[in-house]
């Protein structure tokens, strides 16, 4: 911008101010209501666009900044070198860019700018970023809200557990109470009753001096001396009655005393805090909007792989599951481990140092098992029950939330962008959506019982126990791929996928896991009987903690860290 656009270019020249009316885009000045009537009058200008000044203004600074000149030769912009990316004046192609082969009219690469492809992509890319900032920002609104109720639940959590020490302390101190009483009255009794023998015998022995005073006062010689052998034999049992005191307990000194429990001295000495409040971090599971394919690819950084030959685990811990028939198993985010017991129809949780903390019975059968993180549930499929349903277990309230039926046998399970996608036997892989209830099919053609699933990016991958396969589907149900090797994977059941897209998978007869490539053309056998696998059914991976967990089909289950 070569002149102020408050003031009228021509005028300027002249010496006088008048305030611009339109803007010339191509003479690249303001004009006031005179000049710009001769302006479009004349034969070099007449053509020229105008707009009015106060439009002009509304235009971003850094574009006002933008001269139709060039401000190094005060002329106008004719050519565009496509090398360099910049206008350039016919002396600006003398002095720099005489070299250059990519060079254009500078009217041709302008035409149609507002309507290009490249400013369609501009303005899409700003709405996909105006929608995905507002995402984020009600997100981000919601985890204020969600902070807020879960600040008010923990404190009526708190004082829920204040009262029931309470209670359980004010039990106890009436039972020790009433213990209190019941010492005292017994001893009471025992001091009333020997009371009263001592008083009998002091009135016995006041009885005996008496009549000895009355007998030497006014008997004769005669009765007195008849009379003192009574009166002996008398005293004498009144005397071993005192003696029989003294060499019993009767005259102990029983005293109350209190000696407060250890537990109790313990909660007073050991104890610092009522809890511990802390901050769970919990994946974002928003889905952003991505409709450039090149963005996605910007906004989501490589990450070198990690090869399946350098994978190693190492045992953290065995556990003790305390039944048969394990089919499920998953963690919980607080390191909460999760098993589903088919016989027994029961959904067990052992807590982080692996004994059972509570069980949810599940009477429409139990088979897999998936943690929904936001909404802390878990959705459990039936198996072949005679009732065909998926059961939604509550974890905060310890029950079943809800039940939906479904119309076939259920097997495996897993969570893909909040939506349950399960082994449908024979009705192959479905999706169920948990909010509207509606269902669709991925794969529509038969599958086996007892097939269990896992999900990576736009992937599906399915085992078949009676083919010994694993098949991996893109999300149309379309197959990538199918790994089969009957000698290293022997009725595969469970599987899942790391963060790096292998694939981990159990076998039943073989009593090992298998990890297979991204492209499933490489396998690599990982763990083996002598780590403890021993009919393998069930594994869960958690990337956040780096864990892998393997449940055996009986009695135990092995939890291995990634090293």
């Amino acid at each position: 911008m070569t002149t102020s656009s408050q003031s009228c270019g021509v005028c300027d020249l002249r010496h006088i101010n008048k305030p611009s009316t339109i803007w010339c885009t191509e003479c690249d000045e303001g004009l006031c209501t005179e000049c710009r009537e001769h302006h479009s009058l004349s034969k070099g200008t007449r053509n020229h666009k105008v707009i009015p000044i106060t439009e002009y203004t509304k235009l971003p600074s850094d574009v006002l900044k933008i001269s139709q000149n060039c401000i190094k030769h005060n002329e106008k912009f004719q050519i565009y070198c496509q090398k360099h990316e910049c206008p350039c004046c016919s002396k600006c192609i003398v002095e720099s860019h005489k070299e250059c082969h990519d060079i254009v009219n500078l009217d041709e690469v302008i035409l149609n700018s507002k309507t290009s492809n490249a400013l369609c992509e501009i303005e899409e890319t700003l709405v996909e970023v105006a929608e995905n900032l507002q995402k984020i920002r009600e997100h981000q609104q919601d985890n204020l809200s969600t902070l807020k109720e879960r600040r008010k639940e923990i404190e009526e959590e708190i004082e829920k557990t204040r009262i029931k020490l309470n209670n359980r302390l004010d039990k106890l101190q009436n039972d020790l109470i009433k213990q209190l009483n019941a010492y005292k009255d017994k001893e009471k009794s025992k001091i009333s009753q020997l009371l009263s023998s001592l008083e009998k015998k002091e009135k016995e022995v006041a009885d005996c001096q008496r009549n000895i005073r009355n007998i030497k006062q006014h008997g004769t010689d005669l009765q007195m001396f008849l009379s003192m052998k009574p009166i002996k034999e008398e005293v004498s049992s009144k005397e071993k009655f005192i003696h029989s005191l003294f060499q019993g307990e009767d005259l102990n000194q029983n005293s109350l005393e209190y000696k407060i429990n250890g537990a109790v001295q313990n909660i007073m000495s050991n104890v610092n805090s009522f809890g511990e409040v802390y901050i769970e971090a919990k994946p974002c599971h928003l889905v952003l909007s991505m409709k450039n394919a090149k963005q996605a690819q910007i906004m989501v950084p490589t990450v070198q792989a990690k090869s399946i030959e350098n994978i190693q685990l190492k045992i953290n811990k065995t556990i003790n599951t305390q039944g048969q028939r394990i089919y499920g198993c998953c963690m919980l985010p607080d390191g909460r481990l999760v098993f589903t017991f088919c016989n027994e129809r029961t959904v067990k949780v052992f807590n982080i140092e692996g004994s059972k903390d509570y069980e949810v019975e599940i009477p429409d059968g139990a088979f897999d098992i998936v943690y929904i993180v936001d909404n802390s549930i878990l959705a459990v499929t039936s198996g072949d029950s005679d009732k065909q349903c998926l059961t939604i277990i509550d974890l905060e309230r310890k029950e079943i939330k809800k039940t939906f039926s479904l119309t076939s046998d259920n097997y495996g399970i897993v969570l893909k962008d909040n939506q349950l996608i399960y082994s449908a036997y024979n009705k192959g892989i479905r999706m169920l959506n948990l909010y509207d209830e509606s269902s669709s099919d991925i794969v529509q053609e038969e599958m086996p019982s007892e097939g269990y699933l896992a999900t990576f990016k736009d992937n599906i991958y399915h085992t078949n126990r009676l083919t010994h396969t694993v098949t991996c589907y893109n999300l149309q149900g379309g197959i990538q791929w199918t790994f089969q090797n009957e000698t290293v994977l022997n009725n595969p059941l469970g599987v899942v996928v790391d963060n790096d897209g292998n694939v981990y998978v159990v076998g039943f007869w073989t009593n090992n896991v298998v990890v297979i490539s991204p492209d499933g053309q490489r396998h690599r056998e990982v763990l083996t009987e002598s780590d403890g696998l021993y009919n393998p059914v069930s594994l869960h991976y958690s990337g956040l903690k780096k864990q892998l967990l393997i449940a055996n089909w009986n009695d135990q289950a092995h939890l291995f860290d990634f090293i």
